[in-house]
């Protein structure tokens, strides 16, 4: 054989291999759960659907079809009472719950490809397989969609270690209550562990154990100052800390899980473990609802703005012209299509997820939120009580998101936060918080 010959054979193997490795890259990026591909990809996803659509027109919520099958345990025992997901493109959601056999039946989803999610209590979520192992839904026909869920497996998280108290500090504020407290840095001698915490109690020093109030904060800890000072004049360790926003939540989940434990062990000074609330607004809402979840010993907790369903997040987005600001319409977006990725928008949807057992929990909301809609509250609230559980909502008008910056309505939120947590065995000492 002549070099050229050779040459052009070696050429075309180059070429071969080059295909083979391309293609093996793409399908890597379509079906990779790499919390810096997956973004990408569904953003990039969206973007061609709504270019398509615009050609040829939205997917057509007519004809209809259905969809039936069972949820069972891996031994093919049904599951009553679990909850199976079918959502249009738009977040609209067509739900259904399984009889005491496990079966389930969801009708009237438009004709078209997807991938159902189920969930139940003590089980952890799933949805239908890979990325072309989805549902076709046929006009007037029914098709088959079975789920097998795993009991979940609680995650043995690290014990984080007794911490230091550093930098003891009086601090004064005047709003939204005028007061002074106590500050400290909890300081964890654990490799990689950068989080800021601050420990604030009661100027007035005294012998008996503190309620211990868990607070998160949608920013950093130190800008929320005056609110935990507020708060620990009221006779609470509060104990305050503000995870940076991202899209992997299960970090600070943990984090939070990890000092929940850590305040129940008692080894935090001056502080009952016995009694332990917490609270949070916004993206640190979300946080607290999924820490709900795991049942960490958690005796009340205070919520406020929360988003409680992504599914109808991501429909107020796409058909009321609700866009959120600071970026998250594109946070959401990088969720992917709900048609497509359930799983993703069921598993950041406490709304599904509550179960009987939960702790008592109180709700703030404003009508005139611009961030998260005032209406998540209230399908968190009518699911709580669903399952028996303790719930109060209350709708405020003419505030903002950050309800602990308006004045008017943070008096009001401090009044009610502080009456629920005295009423759920959380009272301070005699005097305090009145």
């Amino acid at each position: 054989m002549s070099g050229n010959g050779q040459r052009k054979q070696s050429e075309k193997a180059v070429g071969r291999w080059l295909l083979i490795l391309i293609g093996a890259v793409v399908l890597w990026g379509a079906v990779t759960e790499n919390l810096h591909i997956w973004p990408i990809r569904n953003t990039l996803e969206y973007r061609l659907s709504r270019t398509w659509w615009n050609w040829t027109g939205e997917p057509a919520v007519s004809p209809v079809g259905a969809v039936a099958g069972q949820v069972s345990t891996p031994s093919g025992d049904g599951i009553a009472e679990a909850t199976v997901v079918l959502s249009e493109w738009d977040g609209r959601v067509h739900i259904a719950r399984t009889d005491e056999r496990g079966h389930y039946r969801i009708d009237g989803a438009p004709v078209g490809f997807y991938r159902l999610a189920a969930v139940a209590p003590g089980y952890a979520p799933v949805q239908t397989g890979g990325i072309l192992r989805g549902v076709t839904v046929r006009p007037g026909q029914s098709t088959g969609a079975s789920f097998c869920l795993k009991p979940n497996e609680k995650a043995i998280l690290p014990a984080l270690p007794k911490p230091d108290l550093l930098d003891p500090q009086t601090l004064v504020c005047q709003s939204p209550v005028p007061g002074e407290a106590r500050r400290e840095t909890l300081q964890f001698v654990e490799p990689g562990f950068n989080e800021l915490i601050f420990l604030y109690r009661p100027i007035e020093r005294t012998e008996q154990a503190l309620p211990v109030l868990v607070t998160v904060y949608p920013g950093p800890v130190d800008t929320w100052e005056c609110v935990s000072i507020s708060l620990a004049q009221a006779g609470y360790a509060v104990v305050a800390l503000g995870p940076a926003y991202g899209l992997d939540l299960t970090r600070d989940v943990d984090l939070l899980e990890r000092l929940v434990a850590l305040i129940r062990r008692g080894d935090v000074a001056g502080t009952d473990p016995a009694r332990v609330a917490a609270l949070g607004g916004s993206y640190s809402a979300w946080l607290l609802e999924l820490l709900m979840l795991r049942d960490p010993g958690l005796d009340a907790v205070v919520l406020l703005g929360p988003p409680t369903d992504m599914f109808d997040f991501r429909r107020r987005y796409e058909r009321e012209g609700f866009v959120p600001p600071f970026g998250l319409d594109r946070a959401l977006v990088a969720l992917g299509l709900p048609s497509r990725e359930p799983l993703r928008y069921l598993k950041h949807s406490m709304v599904y997820q509550v179960r009987p057992g939960l702790p008592a929990t109180i709700l703030f909301h404003s009508y005139q939120d611009e961030i998260v809609p005032y209406q998540q509250s209230g399908l968190l609230a009518d699911s709580l009580a669903r399952q028996g559980v303790e719930a109060e909502l209350h709708l405020f008008d003419g505030a903002s998101h950050y309800l602990l910056e308006d004045g008017e309505a943070s008096m009001a939120i401090y009044r009610k936060t502080l009456d629920f947590l005295r009423r759920h065995g959380l009272a301070p000492f005699p005097g305090k918080g009145k």
